[in-house]
């Protein structure tokens, strides 16, 4: 190289780089590994293994999580739909599909020699929609095929109810006031045998009372024979299409007195020549007065 100042003229060698050989990189480049055929491939096999070698990352990836996740189910499943009754505070609405299954019944359950000086039922609105059984029932229970209401006085005022049976009974006074009936057949037994019964002690005796009160039915159920001073129906009404033959039903009562008064109101509708209130022959008494009055009544 020529460098030039002024009038005189320098020059410079040109510098090398000096060559360094390593020995051990002759040595690698010496050694030679063999390949087999299998694994030489060219660009389409190149992105056939890449694409498996993808996928088996992926499965294996994938049977971790699953292997380490607890398949216990949570309560409840999130956004999963019960079919339950969620409500609070008002009454559930009869089952649509089995409106004649009891529900809200009131069963008075009279134990074999239980004694009561008043079985009193005040102010009651009793039925369902579709129900085929008695709205007021006195019954013998299951196994109990001899026993009796043994009762002072039984004693309706203000009743009402689509229809009205009586049977097996007996009463040393039958007084039936002056109530509107759509038809009635009276055809009780007059049995002069039949005698007065009294009950006045109240000694030992129980109460039952059930007052202002809203059920679908209410049974009398006697698990023997039991005794009642007093069984008083006042302002019970029976009704919302009761479907039942008898839907207010007395049998198997032994008393001194049975007494409905003028106020009380039976029939469905069908005319005072289709019987709504009946006495069956197998109710006797010793004294009877009849002064039912028939007229269409439509009770619902």
């Amino acid at each position: 190289m020529k460098i030039k100042l002024g009038p005189k003229t320098f020059t410079i060698p040109s510098a090398q780089i000096p060559q360094f050989k390593l020995p051990q990189l002759k040595l690698l480049t010496a050694i030679r590994i063999p390949i087999p055929k299998a694994f030489k491939f060219g660009g389409g096999r190149a992105a056939l293994m890449s694409v498996m070698v993808v996928a088996g990352g992926f499965a294996a990836s994938f049977a971790l999580v699953i292997n380490g996740t607890n398949d216990v189910p949570s309560w409840p499943t999130a956004g999963a739909v019960y079919a339950l009754p969620d409500t609070n505070g008002q009454r559930l609405a009869p089952d649509e599909d089995t409106p004649m299954d009891r529900s809200q019944t009131l069963m008075i359950n009279l134990a074999d020699g239980v004694r009561l000086d008043r079985l009193s039922l005040t102010g009651l609105d009793v039925g369902k929609i579709g129900l085929v059984t008695p709205c007021f029932q006195i019954a013998r229970g299951t196994g109990n095929t001899t026993g009796f209401l043994y009762v002072g006085a039984l004693t309706m005022t203000n009743v009402t109810a689509p229809t009205f049976d009586m049977a097996t009974s007996e009463f040393g006074t039958i007084a039936l006031g002056a109530a509107a009936v759509d038809g009635h057949t009276m055809s009780a037994t007059v049995d002069s045998t039949i005698t007065n019964t009294i009950i006045n002690s109240v000694r030992g005796a129980g109460t039952f009372t059930a007052t202002n009160s809203v059920v679908d039915r209410v049974i009398i159920q006697l698990l023997g024979s039991a005794t009642i001073g007093v069984l008083e129906l006042n302002d019970f009404q029976c009704g919302i299409s009761v479907t039942a033959a008898g839907a207010f039903d007395i049998d198997h009562v032994k008393g001194g007195s049975f007494t409905l008064d003028g106020t009380s109101r039976f029939g469905d509708g069908d005319g005072i020549n289709a019987a709504d209130f009946i006495v069956n022959t197998t109710v006797k008494g010793r004294v009877i007065s009849d002064s039912l009055v028939d007229t269409p009544v439509t009770v619902r």
